[in-house]
């Protein structure tokens, strides 16, 4: 029997099938790293920028690459407000928007 493969390797496979077939939207491999902080294990997350923000990601940066993961299909969002954060799902294989 075959092992599954890791979250990080899915996540990598993910993204270079992606970069490979659309060249028009390239991910850059911060991409690869957010989406191994976001989702080690599930496939939804539920944390506030800030959060990330300690992980090491530039702000600006961090809003550009969530941006353009959604537009890639490889997230989707449900925007919240006030205390509570923004929930995020993975899409592996990322969803045609």
């Amino acid at each position: 029997m075959t092992r599954p493969l890791s979250r990080r390797t899915e996540i990598e496979a993910a993204i270079a099938a992606h970069n490979s077939a659309d060249n028009e939207t390239v991910l850059p491999p911060s991409a690869i790293r957010l989406l191994a902080v976001m989702f080690p294990r599930d496939d939804v997350c539920q944390r506030r920028l800030r959060e990330l923000v300690a992980e090491g990601f530039d702000g600006r940066t961090l809003r550009h690459l969530l941006r353009a993961l959604v537009d890639a299909g490889f997230l989707s969002t449900e925007r919240r407000g006030g205390p509570v954060p923004n929930i995020y799902r993975l899409h592996l294989p990322p969803v045609r928007p």
